[in-house]
């Protein structure tokens, strides 16, 4: 992929996750918390697919991009592990959520929690790609 490609697909996947957060917002704010928690988590799906990459890294499955998450972005130091943790948080209750129709329904505080885990993901892997002159 050309380098004014790669700067296409990136800007797209963090104007995603930036929509994504809005609606996750929007979602928190009229009570659907199952939505909130499914629209933060895409908003992380889609900041660390930006910053893989960036690195010319692309996994097409959500496993496949966490665990390249980790393995190249967290690991080497790249981006500190907290936002590794961020990520499992985020992704763990998106499929409980999504897939578990005996899960108990998360919380206010809960939903409110993963949703700023969520911007705070978005907004450093958005400063990230910044700082390495991606965007």
């Amino acid at each position: 992929m050309d380098d004014v490609t790669k700067r296409l697909y990136i800007a797209a996947h963090l104007a995603r996750a930036t929509d994504a957060l809005a609606t996750a917002r929007d979602n928190v704010a009229h009570g659907h918390w199952r939505g909130a928690v499914n629209r933060a988590y895409d908003a992380v799906f889609h900041a660390a697919s930006a910053a893989l990459l960036q690195r010319a890294i692309e996994r097409a499955r959500h496993a496949g991009v966490q665990a390249a998450f980790g393995a190249f972005l967290v690991r080497p130091g790249l981006i500190e592990p907290a936002f590794g943790q961020m990520y499992s948080r985020v992704r763990q209750a998106r499929e409980m959520q999504d897939y578990d129709v005996t899960a108990v329904a998360l919380t206010l505080a809960e939903t409110e929690r993963l949703v700023r885990d969520a911007e705070r993901f978005v907004a450093r892997l958005d400063s990230y790609v910044r700082q390495v002159g991606m965007t």
